[in-house]
């Protein structure tokens, strides 16, 4: 999945263009957050995408948590036919590491889905965010490794990937456990 035109930004930063391959825990996160944010610009919310997916084992190192995030995610999903899915494996692992996310959860739960796949088997090119033209493959957790893909055949690539996916998941994490 390498070309020439990898080295252009799917979401381009304020602060100029990010290459195509980010390195390092903080750039990931720092580019994590930054296109979760442009999801709803804060001056024209609706010209956001309709919806988005963020694949992954679990979301521990994700910036979920974090209050911008939050509010940039509540501006997007409060315009009609907004849809965020979660897909992953450890969602226990993610409730610990974002108690903020778990709570704001409850409110979105008719937009927010969490889903988990059948066979338990999560491939790994297809880990990271997809929301319209913003693709962001983890290449690897462990080296903290993140790409931009913005070449379109293979944005669509992934998305038609992840969409074949996401039809052998089922749901999971519940909003809330009722208990006797």
């Amino acid at each position: 999945m390498h070309d020439a035109d990898d080295a252009k930004p799917a979401v381009p930063p304020a602060d100029g263009p990010a290459p195509a391959v980010i390195r390092g825990r903080s750039g990931c996160v720092a580019r994590l957050r930054a296109a979760l944010c442009a999801l709803a610009p804060v001056d024209d919310p609706a010209s956001g995408p309709r919806s988005a997916w963020l694949i992954d084992s679990d979301f521990v190192d994700w910036p979920l948590g974090e209050p911008e995030v939050l509010d940039a995610l509540t501006r997007w999903l409060r315009q009609p036919g907004r849809q965020l899915t979660l897909v992953g494996l450890d969602f226990e692992a993610t409730a610990r590491a974002h108690p903020r996310l778990q709570r704001w959860r409850r409110d979105w739960s008719h937009r927010v889905g969490a889903r988990t796949p059948a066979d338990g088997v999560l491939p790994a090119e297809l880990r990271g965010l997809l929301a319209g033209e913003c693709v962001l493959q983890r290449l690897d957790a462990p080296d903290w490794r993140l790409r931009a893909l913005t070449d379109p055949v293979h944005r669509q690539a992934m998305h038609e990937a992840s969409a074949d996916f996401l039809q052998r998941c089922v749901d999971t994490w519940p909003v809330t456990v009722l208990g006797l």
